[in-house]
Protein backbone atom coordinates (compact mmCIF):
# COMPACT_ATOMS: atom_id res chain seq x y z
CA UNK A 1 0.00 0.00 0.00
CA UNK A 2 1.27 3.49 -0.91
CA UNK A 3 1.11 6.34 1.61
CA UNK A 4 3.00 9.41 0.29
CA UNK A 5 5.98 10.78 -1.61
CA UNK A 6 9.36 11.94 -0.37
CA UNK A 7 12.68 13.53 -1.28
CA UNK A 8 15.70 11.39 -0.37
CA UNK A 9 19.47 11.48 -0.73
CA UNK A 10 20.99 8.18 -1.85
CA UNK A 11 24.60 7.24 -1.07
CA UNK A 12 26.02 4.57 -3.37
CA UNK A 13 29.04 3.10 -5.11
CA UNK A 14 29.09 3.06 -8.89
CA UNK A 15 29.94 -0.55 -9.82
CA UNK A 16 32.30 0.59 -12.59
CA UNK A 17 34.35 2.78 -10.19
CA UNK A 18 34.11 1.78 -6.54
CA UNK A 19 36.84 4.16 -5.37
CA UNK A 20 34.53 6.88 -4.07
CA UNK A 21 31.05 7.25 -2.65
CA UNK A 22 28.52 8.97 -4.92
CA UNK A 23 25.26 10.67 -3.99
CA UNK A 24 22.02 11.66 -5.71
CA UNK A 25 19.00 13.61 -4.53
CA UNK A 26 15.75 12.09 -5.80
CA UNK A 27 12.45 13.95 -5.53
CA UNK A 28 8.83 12.81 -5.39
CA UNK A 29 9.56 9.14 -4.79
CA UNK A 30 6.72 6.93 -3.66
CA UNK A 31 7.02 5.75 -0.05
CA UNK A 32 5.16 2.63 1.09
CA UNK A 33 3.47 2.50 4.49
CA UNK A 34 6.44 0.47 5.83
CA UNK A 35 8.70 3.51 4.97
CA UNK A 36 10.38 1.78 2.01
CA UNK A 37 11.18 4.15 -0.86
CA UNK A 38 10.30 2.95 -4.35
CA UNK A 39 13.08 3.81 -6.84
CA UNK A 40 12.48 4.12 -10.59
CA UNK A 41 13.11 0.70 -12.17
CA UNK A 42 16.37 1.67 -13.89
CA UNK A 43 17.83 3.68 -10.97
CA UNK A 44 19.47 0.72 -9.21
CA UNK A 45 21.35 -0.35 -12.38
CA UNK A 46 25.14 -0.34 -11.84
CA UNK A 47 24.84 0.93 -8.24
CA UNK A 48 25.52 -0.53 -4.82
CA UNK A 49 23.25 1.48 -2.55
CA UNK A 50 24.78 2.16 0.87
CA UNK A 51 22.17 4.38 2.49
CA UNK A 52 18.93 6.24 1.84
CA UNK A 53 18.61 9.47 3.84
CA UNK A 54 15.50 11.60 4.32
CA UNK A 55 15.61 14.96 2.60
CA UNK A 56 18.40 16.80 0.82
CA UNK A 57 21.82 16.04 2.32
CA UNK A 58 25.22 17.21 1.13
CA UNK A 59 28.19 14.90 1.69
CA UNK A 60 31.03 17.08 3.00
CA UNK A 61 33.68 14.37 3.22
CA UNK A 62 33.80 10.64 2.73
CA UNK A 63 36.43 7.97 3.18
CA UNK A 64 39.53 8.89 1.19
CA UNK A 65 38.62 12.54 0.60
CA UNK A 66 40.96 13.92 3.26
CA UNK A 67 44.61 13.04 3.90
CA UNK A 68 45.36 11.02 7.02
CA UNK A 69 47.73 12.78 9.41
CA UNK A 70 49.64 10.84 12.01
Amino acid sequence: MVSNTSTVTVLYYDQSDMTSICSDVLNDLTVKTDNRVIFPSSYRDDKIIIAVLDGVCQVRNSLGDRPIFS
